[in-house]
């Protein structure tokens, strides 16, 4: 892709071009009364446009930050363009995080206004502002009552939005042709895996780079379909769904916002979406929910399920089929994989793996089951994206091909380093933290790499979660702690064992394995051998402690976007570990 495809200044420039280009056709839906219901383009713009207007009016100027703290829905990507648009700099926050985590971004942001959408959410905020002792505006999107507080102005989304039209200035033009690409569009907190979360400041250029170099690889795909239809899930304060909010924009596709995680099937089969994108945890457990559905039925589908998982890995392996296994395979695309991909909506195009890396075997199993899933990879300092697989030239075992006009070489040490415009502008207030990201002019990714034969990306560790043993060998806790969460009654696990003769585990087991094949010592043991037994000598988990409590962002050994936090994990439970050394 050439530098000539950079055609827009900003995304509010793209927002512009494309509610004049769509008009009045549906662009962002919603459930209302148990039935999807959309905004036009045209809509989208109007209430945009009455937002900033009222930011504008409520002190929002020369970048101040405002907080947006929402579940995926409509008013999410309204209160974001509207922020731009009023001159000042979205703050997404997740909604799965503690009032004192709120009460750190409040205060480490300076955000002057708060956009919240339910009273639970809003009682997590006032309990920070009330513990900070500061006055601040908050946009209260849904109705409900409020007790006084001297410390907070309260604004109603709908008395913004059912406020007459005036004459008031269009902000959204105005910034649109106003901004460039290198205006700071939003900060986004990191979560945190080793202590406060920093402020990764990302340009309109940033999220542009990634837009412009995913609408290019997926045009060849979606350009014959009228109304591309993207299912959004994952929270919108992760940078990889925050960027596919504005790649779908850029694209003219139209949104739909799932209920939640609970619903998401059910969500599917009414959307029928032809791209939605997930974590690799996502994968894995529907991944075991369709295997453990299948164990219930009888020899005869149980042999035609496994039959098109052999003959669909055979197949992406390039190796050689014979003409009745090819007829075969054939007759189990039509009786197998047709009604897979039916519980899906049946059309669709893509389903993207990011934010951690996707274990093969899962991956290669859904892509045999004929569900079209491609790996990506990158981190909220790059926009987030570096690399994808292409349709057509997907390698599973791989995070792809870099993304167009984006450069990454492979330091002596292994460590895989980026430049390009979608790199961050730096980390918000921490000029030294900003300064150990970068080697030059290069993005420390912090994991470490090699491209295979054919330019494909493939990382191979973490450079700093990398155990070293007492013998002095390097290990991946990330592979081993994959492996064992695929094993059906583990549902997490942190392994351990740095400076020591031999690794341990800390395992979770899955609760409704539990109920349904009362486990015991010997079952995680049986499951443990079967890992132990693909690894080597010095990867083997020679032995383990299991705990009843789950890790999870609520007791603070989770971040949001569903990485172990190590060390918050080892304050817990590190004398247990190393009392395994003893034994």
């Amino acid at each position: 892709m050439s530098d000539s495809i950079q055609k827009y200044l900003n995304l509010l420039s793209v927002f512009c071009d494309q509610a004049k280009k769509y008009g009045d056709a549906p662009y962002l839906w919603s459930k209302n009364n148990k039935h999807y219901q959309s905004l036009s383009w045209n809509e989208t713009y109007s209430r945009v446009k009455k937002l900033a207007n009222y930011l504008k009016k409520i002190g929002i100027k020369n970048e101040a930050r405002v907080m947006l703290v929402s579940e995926n829905r409509p008013e999410w990507q309204i209160s974001d363009l509207a922020i731009m648009a009023a001159d000042g700099i979205s703050v997404p926050a997740y909604t799965t995080i503690t009032s004192q985590d709120y009460e750190y971004l409040i205060s480490h942001s300076e955000a002057r206004v708060i956009i919240v959408s339910s009273e639970f959410l809003y009682s997590k905020i006032e309990s920070a502002i009330n513990k900070l002792k500061i006055k601040r505006d908050l946009i209260i999107i849904d109705d409900f009552d409020l007790k006084k507080n001297d410390l907070i102005v309260i604004h109603k989304w709908d008395e913004i939005q059912s406020m007459p039209r005036d004459n008031d200035t269009d902000h959204v033009f105005n910034q649109a042709i106003r901004k460039n690409r290198k205006d700071i569009a939003c900060i986004i907190y990191t979560s945190g895996t080793s202590g406060f979360p920093k402020g990764v400041m990302l340009s309109h250029g940033s999220i542009l780079h990634n837009c412009e170099g995913a609408h290019e690889i997926l045009g060849s795909e979606l350009n014959n379909i009228d109304d591309v239809l993207f299912l959004s899930w994952l929270p919108l304060s992760h940078s990889y769904e925050h960027t596919l909010q504005f790649y779908n924009l850029y694209s003219g596709n139209q949104i739909y916002y799932a209920e939640g995680l609970d619903k998401l099937i059910q969500n599917l089969g009414e959307v029928r979406p032809h791209l939605m994108s997930a974590v690799p945890r996502f994968y894995e457990s529907l991944l075991q929910k369709i295997s453990l559905q299948m164990s219930k039925e009888n020899k005869f589908k149980k042999k035609l399920f496994n039959d098109t998982i052999t003959l669909g890995r055979k197949l992406y392996e390039f190796e050689k089929l014979s003409l009745r296994s090819k007829f075969y395979n054939r007759i189990l695309s039509f009786l197998v994989r047709k009604k897979i991909g039916n519980r899906f909506g049946g059309r669709l195009v893509g389903l993207i793996s990011g934010g951690a890396a996707l274990n093969y075997d899962v991956g290669i199993s859904l892509y045999s089951l004929g569900i079209p899933i491609y790996q990506g990879y990158g981190q909220t300092e790059s926009g987030p994206v570096i690399s994808v697989n292409y349709p057509k030239n997907n390698k599973i075992d791989t995070v792809g091909r870099l993304l167009p006009n984006t450069d990454v070489k492979i330091s002596d040490e292994g460590e895989i380093l980026v430049k390009g415009e979608n790199v961050m502008n730096g980390y918000f207030k921490d000029p030294d933290a900003t300064i150990n990201a970068f080697s030059g002019e290069w993005l420390k990714t912090g994991d470490v790499g090699v491209f295979d034969k054919d330019d494909y990306l493939v990382i191979t560790d973490r450079m700093k979660d990398i155990i070293v043993n007492s013998g002095g060998d390097n290990i991946s806790p990330t592979k081993i702690e994959t492996m064992l969460v695929m094993e059906p009654v583990i549902n997490q696990a942190m392994v351990y064992g740095d400076g020591e003769k031999y690794l341990v585990a800390i395992i979770v087991i899955d609760k409704s394995f539990v109920n349904e094949m009362q486990p015991s010592k010997k079952i995680i043991d049986e499951a443990l051998k079967r890992v132990n037994h693909q690894l080597s000598a010095i990867e083997k988990v020679k032995n383990y402690i299991i705990v009843d409590e789950e890790f999870t962002v609520e007791n603070e050994m989770m971040t949001p976007s569903m990485k172990i936090k190590r060390y918050k994990v080892l304050e817990k439970y590190e004398g247990d570990l190393r009392a395994l050394y003893s034994i």
